[in-house]
Protein backbone atom coordinates (compact mmCIF):
# COMPACT_ATOMS: atom_id res chain seq x y z
CA UNK A 1 0.00 0.00 0.00
CA UNK A 2 3.25 2.69 0.60
CA UNK A 3 4.51 1.96 -3.00
CA UNK A 4 1.33 2.52 -4.29
CA UNK A 5 0.49 5.94 -2.49
CA UNK A 6 3.92 7.27 -3.36
CA UNK A 7 3.77 6.16 -6.81
CA UNK A 8 0.19 8.02 -7.07
CA UNK A 9 1.31 11.21 -5.46
CA UNK A 10 2.83 12.80 -8.61
CA UNK A 11 -0.77 12.67 -9.70
CA UNK A 12 -2.34 13.71 -6.40
CA UNK A 13 -0.16 16.84 -6.37
CA UNK A 14 -1.17 17.06 -9.97
CA UNK A 15 -4.82 17.32 -9.10
CA UNK A 16 -4.65 19.49 -5.98
CA UNK A 17 -2.93 21.68 -7.97
CA UNK A 18 -5.29 22.19 -10.62
CA UNK A 19 -7.81 22.02 -8.16
CA UNK A 20 -6.28 25.03 -6.58
CA UNK A 21 -5.57 26.84 -9.58
CA UNK A 22 -9.41 26.57 -11.24
CA UNK A 23 -11.94 26.74 -8.49
CA UNK A 24 -9.50 28.50 -5.95
CA UNK A 25 -7.80 30.80 -8.67
CA UNK A 26 -4.57 30.52 -6.42
CA UNK A 27 -2.06 29.29 -9.03
CA UNK A 28 0.88 30.14 -6.41
CA UNK A 29 -0.80 28.23 -3.67
CA UNK A 30 -1.19 25.09 -5.52
CA UNK A 31 2.65 24.64 -6.70
CA UNK A 32 2.98 24.20 -2.88
CA UNK A 33 0.99 20.59 -3.39
CA UNK A 34 3.96 19.27 -5.32
CA UNK A 35 6.06 19.21 -2.08
CA UNK A 36 4.16 16.66 -0.92
CA UNK A 37 6.03 13.95 -3.65
CA UNK A 38 8.89 13.90 -1.65
CA UNK A 39 6.63 14.09 1.66
CA UNK A 40 5.04 10.92 0.91
CA UNK A 41 8.22 9.21 0.47
CA UNK A 42 9.53 10.55 3.69
CA UNK A 43 6.24 9.60 6.07
CA UNK A 44 6.42 6.07 4.19
CA UNK A 45 9.72 4.90 5.25
CA UNK A 46 10.20 2.65 7.93
CA UNK A 47 12.41 4.59 10.31
CA UNK A 48 10.66 6.58 12.62
CA UNK A 49 13.55 8.81 14.20
CA UNK A 50 15.24 9.04 10.88
CA UNK A 51 11.40 9.78 9.17
CA UNK A 52 10.90 12.66 11.63
CA UNK A 53 14.25 14.24 10.84
CA UNK A 54 13.98 14.25 7.03
CA UNK A 55 10.76 15.41 7.22
CA UNK A 56 11.48 18.69 9.19
CA UNK A 57 13.04 20.87 6.16
CA UNK A 58 10.49 19.73 3.75
CA UNK A 59 7.65 20.76 6.44
CA UNK A 60 9.07 23.61 6.88
CA UNK A 61 9.71 24.74 3.65
CA UNK A 62 5.39 23.42 3.10
CA UNK A 63 4.41 25.75 5.80
CA UNK A 64 6.60 28.63 4.76
CA UNK A 65 5.40 28.57 1.32
CA UNK A 66 1.48 27.94 2.70
CA UNK A 67 1.82 30.85 4.95
CA UNK A 68 3.41 32.87 1.86
CA UNK A 69 1.55 31.87 -1.06
CA UNK A 70 -1.93 31.66 1.08
CA UNK A 71 -2.04 34.14 3.82
CA UNK A 72 0.72 36.81 2.58
CA UNK A 73 2.41 36.42 5.33
CA UNK A 74 6.70 36.00 3.81
CA UNK A 75 7.76 38.09 6.45
CA UNK A 76 6.89 36.41 9.85
CA UNK A 77 6.83 33.22 7.74
CA UNK A 78 10.61 32.42 7.78
CA UNK A 79 11.16 32.09 11.30
CA UNK A 80 9.49 27.96 11.09
CA UNK A 81 12.94 27.68 9.41
CA UNK A 82 14.77 28.71 12.57
CA UNK A 83 12.74 25.72 14.37
CA UNK A 84 14.46 23.01 12.25
CA UNK A 85 17.32 23.10 14.16
CA UNK A 86 15.77 23.20 17.42
CA UNK A 87 13.64 20.26 16.61
CA UNK A 88 16.23 18.30 15.32
CA UNK A 89 18.09 18.86 19.18
CA UNK A 90 14.93 17.75 20.89
CA UNK A 91 14.50 14.59 18.01
CA UNK A 92 18.40 13.52 18.69
CA UNK A 93 17.65 13.30 22.64
CA UNK A 94 21.27 14.92 23.25
CA UNK A 95 21.65 18.29 23.89
CA UNK A 96 25.42 19.47 23.87
CA UNK A 97 26.62 23.01 24.57
CA UNK A 98 26.64 24.52 21.01
CA UNK A 99 23.34 23.53 20.55
CA UNK A 100 21.84 24.91 23.40
CA UNK A 101 24.08 28.12 22.48
CA UNK A 102 22.08 28.02 19.01
CA UNK A 103 18.63 27.48 20.88
CA UNK A 104 18.89 30.63 23.07
CA UNK A 105 19.78 32.32 21.08
CA UNK A 106 17.46 31.81 18.16
CA UNK A 107 14.79 31.58 21.25
CA UNK A 108 15.86 35.71 21.96
CA UNK A 109 16.25 36.45 18.89
CA UNK A 110 12.20 35.40 18.14
CA UNK A 111 11.20 36.18 21.85
CA UNK A 112 12.78 39.70 21.48
CA UNK A 113 11.34 40.17 17.73
CA UNK A 114 8.26 39.63 18.52
CA UNK A 115 7.80 41.48 21.85
CA UNK A 116 9.43 44.35 20.17
CA UNK A 117 7.35 44.15 16.64
CA UNK A 118 11.32 44.55 15.19
CA UNK A 119 12.71 42.05 13.07
CA UNK A 120 15.30 44.15 11.24
CA UNK A 121 17.78 45.45 13.90
CA UNK A 122 16.82 42.46 16.00
CA UNK A 123 18.17 39.77 13.76
CA UNK A 124 22.15 40.73 14.54
CA UNK A 125 21.39 39.12 17.42
CA UNK A 126 21.89 35.98 15.33
CA UNK A 127 25.64 36.68 15.19
CA UNK A 128 26.41 35.27 18.92
CA UNK A 129 25.55 31.51 17.60
CA UNK A 130 29.25 31.36 15.86
CA UNK A 131 30.51 34.10 18.40
CA UNK A 132 29.70 32.17 21.58
CA UNK A 133 30.48 28.75 19.31
CA UNK A 134 33.98 29.67 18.27
CA UNK A 135 35.08 31.78 21.64
CA UNK A 136 33.63 28.87 24.50
CA UNK A 137 33.78 25.50 22.26
CA UNK A 138 36.26 25.89 19.60
CA UNK A 139 37.22 22.22 18.69
CA UNK A 140 33.79 20.41 18.84
CA UNK A 141 33.73 20.87 15.07
CA UNK A 142 37.39 20.68 13.89
CA UNK A 143 39.46 17.84 13.39
CA UNK A 144 43.08 18.29 15.38
CA UNK A 145 45.77 16.51 12.95
CA UNK A 146 47.80 14.13 14.75
CA UNK A 147 50.79 11.82 14.02
CA UNK A 148 50.14 8.31 12.56
CA UNK A 149 51.03 6.77 9.61
CA UNK A 150 47.39 6.50 8.20
CA UNK A 151 48.16 9.71 6.27
CA UNK A 152 47.25 9.37 2.93
CA UNK A 153 49.62 12.04 1.68
CA UNK A 154 52.12 9.97 2.59
CA UNK A 155 50.54 6.60 1.15
CA UNK A 156 50.18 7.84 -2.32
CA UNK A 157 54.20 9.16 -2.52
CA UNK A 158 55.17 6.15 -1.24
CA UNK A 159 53.11 4.11 -4.22
CA UNK A 160 54.37 6.66 -6.87
CA UNK A 161 57.97 6.48 -6.04
CA UNK A 162 57.78 2.54 -5.38
CA UNK A 163 55.85 1.60 -8.08
CA UNK A 164 55.66 4.20 -11.01
CA UNK A 165 59.16 5.17 -10.68
CA UNK A 166 60.75 2.30 -9.90
CA UNK A 167 58.85 0.55 -12.54
CA UNK A 168 59.89 3.23 -15.24
CA UNK A 169 63.77 2.65 -14.39
CA UNK A 170 63.42 -0.65 -15.06
CA UNK A 171 61.91 -0.17 -18.48
CA UNK A 172 64.73 2.14 -19.51
CA UNK A 173 67.27 -0.11 -18.16
CA UNK A 174 65.45 -2.88 -20.36
CA UNK A 175 65.81 -0.58 -23.61
CA UNK A 176 68.99 -0.85 -25.46
CA UNK A 177 69.53 2.19 -28.41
Amino acid sequence: MRKRIIAAMPMISLVLFLFSGLYLDNWKLGWVFFLLIPLSWILFSRHVFKRLNDMLPVLALFIFLILGFGFDLWHPGWVVFLLVPVFNTILEKRITPKKLVNIVVIGAFIGISFYLDEWHPTWLILFLIPIINTIFFPYDGFKVKTNYTNNWEEKIKKFVNDKVVVNHEKDDEDEDF
